[in-house]
């Protein structure tokens, strides 16, 4: 079963074309499968099928099984291969599309009975699991495999003869937005189970055109697939009265307090629902006071929001007395500088056109969970990359109302997760219903481990911590600075080591009226003023690269002086891990309990 490798129908006179693809690096036949080439993808499969195939088998202990899924993951991974970025991971990411796809075969071994296409969404779906965006396969396997197991079964049941019309019918919906030989291609590989080779003979096609036809079937049906999922979700809210919530408006990006957008809308949030922290406190407990990640080379806009919001902020809450929930579909990668990009594609219409992200039906029932309960929602990406607040929902226009720093409107329910580079992320927090207490040590040790570069939450190709001032500096060193990202990621950094200051200067007014504190003061006020220092003179890099122009980071007598300072930051950063590093060890040495309410 190897029609990838071996049966590619090469025509009379490409011989040459074809000697040519075998002498080509692995990342020129990614670029060219990216464009639908099925041929480059071919010769890609060609290279790598029997070490795959040896790792699928390791992971079923069956042959047959691993060919079975191999195929499969094979067509999923040309379905999916405009989404990797970064095409020198070719090899680790058809890795992971094969094990997902290893995964969700035994997952869809279990036999599911719900009826509704919103409830699909949630079966078999690991919030961490790339096999989310194949949430129509899964729905695809369950109504099919549940059509055929029920037409098996003995004996006459209305119920169940009720249930399986019903699965008719909703398969009979999601293929009838395709023609006529997209529906011939696409139920023969998922009802028949045919291979793209059996396919291609039976209709009279290349592989290459069987390939294009799956592609576009497939986007076809998830669309509609969506769709229909949105349309089922409100018609069950509208169903029990649920269909419009409209909040106060949050006002903290009105007047703009701080550049971390995160920060901002979690503090706004908070207080919805009593006493909130203070800002410096939401700063210096969720971490983001203190962090630092570097996009090497070109120093990109993204460092600053290069990492796991979930785990990072879902963390942070945890670590003030936050429960909270988060729905997340993120790139692995760090996406466009929507300040660089053609305006028009920030607009509605650009969003428009771009594919329903399949997370959109969580998104929006977080949303209202959190609405319903009298609390805005954090959301990432309403009009350009950066967070922000909904606060209200109308079902009869379909519209969202939200806030960031760019603007306050009403954002399309189709629209959320169809921003500029594609992502969704939700973000809903509660009170955990008793007295609220701040972990203060766990915070911190969490600081030192991003410090030390030890935080698995940040993404690829990125550097963090301590570390991430010597690419950075590398950076200004050869010249590759891109201007407005570089502002940026200073900004960002002045404005949290600014709030870390002022986050150990709470600290120790807190503990300033109670005794048992009194020997932790000193190590807080030695933070203060280190991290004071720091803002100072990351402040005078700010004015030097003023976002959104960024100055000129690339002549060099601003590069060298941005080096110096940078050194500066760096002592001043690594004296202040010193006195972190002190803090915990005198707590640890009382066994104090911080606890702040």
């Amino acid at each position: 079963m190897d029609e990838l490798a071996d049966n590619r129908h090469i025509r009379p006179g490409e011989d040459e074309t074809f000697e040519n693809r075998q002498q080509e690096s692995d990342i020129a036949l990614v670029m060219q499968a990216q464009t639908g080439d099925a041929e480059a993808f071919g010769e890609l499969i060609h290279r790598y099928r029997g070490q795959l195939f040896r790792y699928v088998r390791a992971l079923t202990h069956d042959s047959y099984l691993a060919e079975d899924i191999l195929q499969d993951g094979l067509i999923r991974a040309f379905i999916h291969i405009r989404q990797l970025q970064n095409a020198g991971r070719f090899m680790a990411w058809i890795q992971r599309i094969v094990r997902n796809q290893a995964y969700s075969h035994m997952q869809r071994q279990k036999q599911q009975r719900e009826q509704h296409f919103s409830s699909f969404l949630a079966f078999g779906a690991d919030d961490a699991s790339w096999s989310e965006q194949d949430s129509l396969d899964m729905t695809l396997n369950h109504l099919l495999n549940d059509t055929d197991r029920r037409s098996q079964d003995t004996g006459y049941d209305p119920y169940q003869a009720v249930a399986q019309q019903e699965m008719r019918n909703n398969l009979h919906r999601l293929l009838g937005c395709l023609n006529e030989r997209e529906q011939q291609v696409f139920t023969s590989y998922w009802m028949e189970q045919l291979s793209p080779q059996e396919m291609a003979n039976k209709f009279n096609l290349t592989i290459a055109n069987v390939y294009q036809v799956l592609s576009r079937s497939r986007k076809k049906v998830s669309q509609l697939h969506i769709h229909l999922s949105v349309d089922e979700m409100l018609a069950e809210w509208n169903s029990l009265g649920q269909n419009r919530v409209t909040l106060e408006e949050p006002l903290s990006f009105r007047v703009p307090q701080t550049w971390n957008s995160a920060a901002a809308s979690i503090h706004e949030m908070l207080g919805y629902m009593g006493p909130s922290p203070s800002l410096p406190m939401v700063m210096g407990m969720s971490g983001l006071s203190f962090r630092l990640t570097i996009l090497p080379q070109d120093i990109h806009i993204a460092g600053p929001t290069a990492y796991n919001f979930k785990e990072v902020l879902t963390r942070g809450l945890q670590h003030m007395g936050y429960r909270s929930h988060a729905v997340e579909a993120l790139a692995s990668e760090a996406g466009l500088n929507a300040n660089l990009v053609d305006p028009s594609m920030l607009e509605e219409k650009a969003k428009g056109k771009r594919l329903l992200n399949p997370r959109i039906v969580r998104a929006l029932s977080l949303i209202r969970y959190s609405i319903h309960r009298g609390i805005p929602a954090v959301v990432w990406d309403l009009n350009i990359p950066e967070f922000g607040l909904i606060y209200g929902y109308d079902d009869a226009a379909r519209t969202l109302y939200g806030t960031d720093f760019i603007k306050s409107g009403t954002i399309s329910y189709d629209h959320v997760g169809r921003g500029v580079n594609q992502e969704v992320f939700v973000l809903a927090a509660e009170a955990d219903g008793m007295i609220r207490e701040m972990n203060l040590h766990a915070a911190l040790t969490a600081v030192l481990a991003h410090y030390r570069g030890e935080e698995p939450y940040t993404l690829p190709n990125t550097v963090s911590g301590v570390a991430a001032y010597a690419v950075w500096r590398e950076a200004l060193v050869y010249r590759q600075v891109e201007p407005n990202g570089h502002a940026y990621n200073i900004a960002v950094l002045w404005d949290a080591r600014h709030y870390a200051s002022e986050f150990f200067k709470e600290l120790s007014l807190k503990w300033a009226s109670t005794p048992r504190y009194s020997s932790l003061i000193p190590f807080c006020l030695r933070a203060e003023e280190l991290y004071r220092n720091m803002s100072q003179k990351l402040n005078i890099l700010s004015e030097l690269f003023p976002f959104p122009d960024g100055g000129l980071p690339n002549d060099k007598l601003h590069a060298d002086q941005a080096i110096s300072i940078l050194l500066e930051v760096e002592e001043l950063e690594r004296a202040a891990i010193v006195a972190i590093k002190e803090l915990l060890e005198e707590m640890d040495r009382h066994s104090l309990e911080i606890v702040m309410v």
